[in-house]
């Protein structure tokens, strides 16, 4: 199976819910135009990421009726978008929607909020507690949001649960630098390669660009091939949209000559954190 993925590197107004649905649409027709079967926008792309106490005003139910010019594009080609949404429990959290076929197919809500230095996140947001994996038309899928993609352990659980194709909407903000390269970008890089790489999936990781409350996010997007490695990537600072292929064979190519996940025997973690919790 093959298909073409568009990075919508995106910079979305912080609070204004009805301009943003607005950029999306523009954007999801443009990857129409352009062929595209999946659409993948960064993390809180629907609100802006600096929200403070516009949290609780900007949380919404997946199925709002606001976002149903969405799920009428949904029907043409499949969206992943950030948003803030409003919890059973009347919770905000820090989620992603996955819209095919006019329909809301999952939601993913954050599960590791940075707190410490720029970061506030656990101040306005529940925190996910469900790994996010599920069955699309593009394979085995799961999401992680940002600061998901640099836990391992979320990651490589995700892989072996059969993982495919793994969407990393973000907003990762420009932070240090190392020579001409940030720091960050540095640390993104090791993420999306050692899942790319050795678990053998594909990583749509998507990060936005602009200012919120001072803020500055780097863009940066790319596309990681389990076989080719990166083979799009976006630049900085600059609202992009770029197309980029997945070809499913890859995943099986990769996972037969480096065979970690045919390797791994979950019984043996099992065994050692129930060791950990019963010394």
């Amino acid at each position: 199976m093959t298909c073409t993925v568009a990075l919508a590197q995106i910079n979305p107004t912080c609070g204004d819910l009805e301009s943003n649905v607005k950029l999306h649409v523009d954007q999801i027709e443009q990857a129409l135009e352009a062929r595209a079967d999946l659409i993948v926008f960064p993390e809180l792309s629907l609100t802006g990421y600096t929200l403070k106490d516009q949290t609780l005003q900007l949380m919404r139910p997946a199925g709002s009726p606001e976002f149903a010019a969405l799920r009428k594009l949904s029907n043409h080609i499949a969206i992943c978008a950030g948003f803030v949404e409003e919890g059973e429990d009347g919770i905000p959290y820090n989620s992603a929607f996955f819209m095919d076929g006019g329909d809301v197919v999952h939601v993913h809500r954050k599960m590791y909020l940075p707190t410490h230095g720029m970061f506030e996140e656990l101040k306005f947001f529940g925190r996910g507690r469900e790994l996010s994996v599920f069955d699309t038309r593009f394979g085995r899928t799961g999401i992680v949001i940002c600061r998901d993609l640099f836990h391992p352990l979320e990651v490589s659980t995700m892989a072996a649960l059969g993982t495919e194709l793994l969407l990393a909407p973000s907003a990762m903000p420009a932070r240090g630098f190392e020579g001409e390269q940030l720091a960050i970008e540095r640390t993104v890089s090791l993420a999306l390669g050692s899942a790319s790489t050795f678990l053998g999936m594909f990583v749509v990781y998507v990060n936005r660009v602009g200012f919120d409350d001072g803020l500055g996010f780097y863009g940066g997007s790319a596309l990681s091939d389990p076989v080719g490695g990166v083979t799009v990537s976006a630049p900085h600072f600059e609202p992009v949209l770029l197309l980029g292929r997945i070809d499913s064979s890859h995943v099986a190519r990769q996972r037969y000559q480096l065979p970690i996940r045919r390797e791994e025997d979950l019984a043996i973690v099992r065994h050692a954190l129930d060791a950990g919790r019963n010394p």
